[in-house]
């Protein structure tokens, strides 16, 4: 699941820079197949670190309505056209946090874009003024990935209600 990779690159953002609590944006996912077929996502995501937990809630638009809940531990899916919700958790989070820490440091020093690798995946992050507008890379398929932000803003008021996940009555609920 490449989003949580991108996920804990946020938190790794959040976390590695004291004076960066909070993230929210609008977005555009584009994947693109090495047959050049392509697929377009929108909608928009938060992300929120209190000092001690980390949260975020992808909200998918455009095709199709999909919401994804991260906090530490968990991963909640909830698919409103299979009325489903998928319950996973998150059991090994890679320490990025020093080396996005870097990379932001190098951004803030140099003003170029920087590359982070997690999970054998190289993440190319893009930004404008110290914040972050695209997010590239290569998925295990080899599929081109490309995120594009818009509307960014940091250190927004976000309160800890907005990351409750309310599972629908009547789905059915699938865990891993």
């Amino acid at each position: 699941m490449k989003i949580l990779s991108i996920v804990i690159i946020f938190f790794g953002f959040l976390y590695a820079q004291n004076d960066i609590r909070s993230i929210s944006s609008d977005f555009t996912q584009i994947i693109t197949s090495t047959e050049g077929d392509s697929l377009k996502y929108e909608g928009n995501f938060q992300a929120l670190n209190d000092g001690s937990d980390n949260f975020a809630l992808w909200v998918y638009e455009k095709p199709i309505e999909k919401k994804i809940y991260f906090t530490n531990s968990r991963v909640v899916m909830i698919e409103p056209d299979l009325e489903q919700a998928v319950v996973t958790s998150i059991e090994e989070m890679p320490d990025i946090s020093s080396i996005l820490g870097k990379a932001l440091n190098a951004n803030k020093q140099t003003n170029n874009d920087v590359n982070v690798t997690v999970l054998d995946t190289t993440y190319n992050i893009y930004f404008e003024k110290s914040v972050p507008t695209k997010i590239s890379y290569t998925d295990n398929l080899d599929n081109q990935i490309d995120i594009l932000l818009k509307n960014t803003n940091l250190n927004i008021n976000i309160y800890k209600l907005t990351f409750q996940v309310e599972i629908p009555e009547g789905f059915d609920i699938v865990q891993y």
